[in-house]
């Protein structure tokens, strides 16, 4: 073997660092092919890491740089930590450190190629989630309905963007047989690019909304971003609630499934929710009850029915992992306080995913005073006010007994309902307990909804603290 100097180092002269448990596809020689480029030996790696405090002695380190970071900065920290090679795009960051490094011209890129290199030797089924609302809820819906009868590996959280899809296809366990991965986007393009890293067999949509418009623009923007996941795959599971996505789909997939609780495709015989929204479904002869809530979930889980029966799933192991499946933190959780109770779906928000969460407010309240706490709506470009607006009004029109609304929403329930008796404004979370506090009932029922920059989970030891004295 040739000498191969980078960092001032022949790399000859450097010994590999032997991994406690090596992973079983990467080696320096599988890295090197897949970037086009550095040191080529057959040594072992342990895998492949971005963050130096979760670093395994013998990984890689891909040094990623961010607006507000740059790991190129932690290099020394990743070496202390057990790294046995860098992955950089400036060679001179590694100087003096004696670790064998790959020099690329982007780092980020590098961690799609590695992603992707390990997703075709893996070589089993991907499915792709992708859509305006519902994917981290449709994705751990899939990974319940498919749980019970084969070995799934999943997208942790929300991982769903140039970093994350990379992250989750680089974690898929070489025993996994199936991968729900969840596809994001905020700008044109970003589904087409994250598709061709995951390679998906199959993709399920869960709707089409005003998601980032800033960067896609319209709703038409919206649908061709989120359509371009269907790209040469093998099945396409689209929502009949939307049913302008079906000939994109046709045009697009070898095979489409439409499915939902309206419109044409497969239905459930029936379907319902019980007395605290839990969504229940009768499909070919199974009942199927959920643990998440609102009509919404029942949409989404008819997606994820009808593609775990074409990976061949039987129906009823489908109906007992979604039995089973635990609620994804603040999307939707139902959490007793005393006498009250708090729906907890401050992860995020946008248009749809608001009305959605009003609605189910309205189907769980009834005889308890329904409080919601509305928080701004990110990303929404020029049409922000409009949005927030058109969701005030639906807001104000929902049974509920006290309509709170914090930042953008306190501009738009002040301009369309001055002085109405059940509207609560503030500009922050700081001064909006002292307004709200006096106002509850204890058997209230309190929605907390927003966007994830709102932070409106802040609001909750107040109300845990007030429910529980």
């Amino acid at each position: 073997m040739s000498p191969f100097t980078t960092a001032g180092t022949a790399f000859d002269a450097v010994p590999a660092l032997a991994p406690d448990r090596a992973h079983p596809y990467w080696t320096f020689e599988r890295v090197a092919q897949a970037l086009g480029t550095g040191p080529a030996m057959p040594n072992a790696l342990a895998g492949i890491s971005t963050d130096t405090r979760q670093i395994a002695r013998g990984d890689l380190f891909v040094a990623l740089r961010g607006e507000r970071f740059d790991a190129h900065d932690f290099l020394a920290a990743a070496k202390a930590a057990g790294a046995a090679a860098f992955v950089v795009s400036d060679a001179s960051r590694a100087v003096g450190l004696g670790i064998p490094t790959y020099v690329v011209p982007d780092t980020l890129v590098a961690l799609g190629q590695l992603a992707s290199t390990w997703r075709k030797a893996w070589g089993r089924t991907v499915i792709a989630v992708a859509g305006s609302n519902g994917k981290t809820s449709t994705k751990e819906l899939l990974k319940a309905a498919l749980g019970r009868t084969l070995h799934v590996y999943a997208t942790p959280g929300n991982l769903n963007n140039f970093v994350g899809v990379p992250l989750t296809l680089l974690g898929i366990p070489s025993e996994a047989e199936v991968a729900v991965v969840e596809v994001g986007t905020n700008a044109p393009g970003e589904v087409t690019a994250l598709r061709a890293i995951a390679g998906p067999d199959v993709a399920v949509l869960t709707s089409i909304g005003e998601e980032h418009l800033e960067g896609l623009g319209d709703l038409a923007g919206v649908l061709r971003e989120e359509c371009d996941i269907f790209h040469g795959v093998t099945l396409a599971v689209v929502p009949s609630a939307h049913p302008e996505v079906l000939p994109l789909a046709q045009a697009r997939a070898q095979a489409v499934i439409a499915a939902g609780l309206t419109g044409s495709g497969q239905l459930p015989e029936g379907w319902g929710l019980d007395a605290e929204g839990r969504p229940w479904l009768e499909v070919d002869g199974t009942r199927f009850a959920l643990t998440v809530r609102g009509a919404h979930q029942a949409a989404n889980a008819m997606l994820a029915i009808v593609t775990a029966r074409a990976c061949g799933v039987p129906l009823a192991d489908a109906a007992a992992g979604l039995a089973e499946m635990p609620v994804p933190g603040m999307r939707g959780t139902w959490e007793p306080l005393g006498n009250a109770i708090l729906l907890n779906d401050a992860y995020n928000a946008n248009p749809a995913s608001m009305r959605a969460a009003i609605t189910l407010l309205g189907d769980v309240g009834q005889g308890r005073q329904r409080v919601m706490i509305l928080g701004s709506m990110r990303e929404l470009g020029a049409s922000a006010e409009h949005q927030h607006r058109a969701v005030a009004r639906f807001a104000l029109d929902s049974p509920a007994e006290l309509v709170v609304g914090v930042g953008e929403f306190a501009d738009a329930l002040a301009a369309l309902a001055p002085g109405d008796p059940r509207v609560v404004t503030s500009t922050g979370l700081d001064t909006l307990w002292a307004q709200l506090e006096p106002r509850l009932d204890r058997r209230a029922v309190i929605l907390l909804k927003a966007s994830r920059g709102m932070r409106l989970e802040q609001l909750v030891p107040a109300i845990t603290a007030w429910a529980t004295a």
